[in-house]
Order: structure tokens, then sequence, then C-alpha cells
């Protein structure tokens, strides 16, 4: 879903983009926990998805 979204983003697909991050978050939140790697690394790619897409 993270590298699904990444695509939408550099395609400028931002709202099916958006979906996809915060369900890649919620998935990896709950299932691997707030501070493991791969959670990290899906929140800061939403992160920098949110700046270039509302900035």
């Amino acid at each position: 879903m993270n590298n699904l979204a990444l695509l939408y983003c550099s395609t400028k697909r931002y709202s099916e983009a958006e979906v996809l991050f915060q369900q890649a978050l919620t998935i990896c939140e709950q299932t691997l926990g707030v501070s493991h790697p791969t959670t990290m690394t899906v929140r800061a790619n939403y992160a920098s998805f949110l700046r270039k897409a509302y900035h």
C-alpha cells in the first residue's frame, strides 16, 4: 500500500495516495507497533506526501 501510495503521489493522484497512506499507517501501527522501523517509514512517507500535496 505504501509503495502504491508513493506511485500515486508521483503521478499527482493525491486523493488516492492519501487514502492508501492512511490505511498503510493504520495497519502498520496495529500490527507492528508505532515504533517499528516500517511504521516509521510509512509515517515519514505520509508526512512528506502531506507537505507536497497541501503546501
